[in-house]
């Protein structure tokens, strides 16, 4: 009876990630391309990408050393949190609190300057 059950819910749950395309008003707006996912890049897309890259490396670079390094190590150097605090002779929660207030200064800078970055 369980297996049944759980069937049933992997079923629907499949069909909530199949989109429907229908003539109802609620699909009016609806544009097949928004569902295929091209994975090619465009130049345009490339030059934003580039751009955005550009303005958050900017951004990064006004921070303090103390956050840019541990902010450079984590994202760029793909550090953890432990090798971080080890490679800058502080400790883990040191470590974990210049990473947020790196994240909490690029935020605000960004909102400062109006910059929506699509960068993922």
């Amino acid at each position: 009876m369980r297996i049944s059950h759980n069937l049933v819910i992997d079923h629907f749950r499949k069909q909530k990630r199949i989109p429907v395309v229908g003539k109802s008003k609620m699909f009016e707006d609806f544009d097949i391309f928004d569902v295929i996912d091209n994975k090619e890049s465009t130049k345009e897309q490339d030059l934003i990408v580039d751009e955005q890259t550009q303005l958050l490396k900017n951004l990064i670079q006004t921070l303090p050393k103390n956050q840019r390094d541990v902010l450079i190590m984590r994202h760029y150097e793909d550090l953890s949190f432990k090798e971080i605090a080890e490679k800058t002779g502080v400790s883990i929660n040191t470590a974990l609190g210049r990473m947020r207030y790196a994240l909490i200064n690029v935020r605000k800078q960004m909102e400062e300057h109006n910059l929506d970055l699509l960068i993922q």
